[in-house]
């Protein structure tokens, strides 16, 4: 079974149970998945994390069972997985802005979030006008890294993260902020890290340099160490600076989609980064290494 059917499956597994007790912990397992690959993947997929889904398709399936049913809240509240009245009144009303009893008032859903459909992760066309993105990898162990640069803490709620760290990538380079950050080991190599992500999506973000261990950090500046971990590293595919954010978002693509499910590897609890070194600073051929940390996939 591939990713795309295994998320899936969760999705119908998830529907099925939208009034029991479920946790990323116990979805994972039941789709022999470690816990943070299937977060991981999950989110790639689906565009939110495990926890944020099964919270709105349980408030979606209340709403409609206010609007269009005589179903008194406390019964609502338990079918749709919520402890009490009161837990349940405050997700729904973070959620709509409005009480419960507001929605039996109004008479249908604010909106629904609708059960999650699954999309090809690739633009067919795109994909087979530039031909099959050569998966050749290597693993190897990277020895933790000590990196000082700049950072921003962000969310993939909503896609903010999709947003806030383009944003980010701007303004680092509008104001020459590499240039300020001491100590470098190597000077032409930027690094661009998302740090282990929690269950609501939650991460930090840095772009920084590897620096030595004894400079100390400059006033507005992050201190952040990489630890040794297992490696699977990909390089994008040489593009013009037109093609390059999208050879790399196909990379990460593919890695997801085909590499993942028959690697006999899976993504392991630690940060993920992009190495950005000489390779791409010409407007012809640009390319970068992507670094995921994996381990031995658990036996399915």
């Amino acid at each position: 079974m591939n990713n795309f059917e295994t998320i899936q499956q969760s999705i119908e597994y998830i529907e099925s149970r939208l009034d029991e007790e479920l946790t990323l912990k116990e979805v994972s397992q039941a789709m022999h998945y470690s816990e943070y690959h299937f977060h991981r993947t999950f989110l790639y997929m689906v565009g939110d994390t495990v926890t944020s889904y099964i919270r709105k398709r349980r408030l979606s399936k209340a709403a409609e069972l206010l609007a269009f049913s005589n179903k008194k809240l406390l019964d609502i509240a338990l079918e749709c997985g919520f402890g009490s009245h009161e837990a349940f009144t405050r997700a729904f009303r973070k959620m709509y802005g409005i009480l419960p009893s507001a929605c039996r008032r109004l008479g249908r859903p604010p909106y629904i979030v609708a059960k999650a459909e699954l999309q090809p992760l690739f633009d067919e066309k795109i994909y087979l006008e530039r031909g099959e993105v050569n998966m050749e990898y290597r693993i190897e162990t990277s020895q933790a890294m000590r990196v000082i640069g700049y950072g921003i803490q962000t969310t993939t709620v909503e896609g903010q993260n999709s947003t806030e760290i383009p944003a980010f990538w701007q303004a680092y380079m509008k104001d020459r902020l590499g240039e300020k950050v001491p100590g470098k080991k190597r000077p032409d190599v930027e690094l661009g890290i998302c740090t282990a992500m929690d269950e609501d999506g939650m991460f930090r973000y840095i772009i920084g340099f590897e620096t030595d261990n004894v400079t100390e950090v400059p006033e507005g500046m992050v201190d952040y160490v990489i630890p040794e971990a297992t490696y699977a590293i990909f390089t994008t595919p040489p593009v013009s600076q037109e093609d390059f954010t999208s050879s790399i978002q196909e990379t990460w693509n593919q890695i997801f989609s085909e590499w993942f499910p028959s690697s006999g590897y899976e993504q392991a609890c630690a940060p993920d980064f992009e190495w950005y070194d000489q390779r791409c600073w010409p407007k012809e051929g640009k390319q970068i290494d992507i670094y995921i940390p994996v381990q031995p996939a658990e036996a399915k």
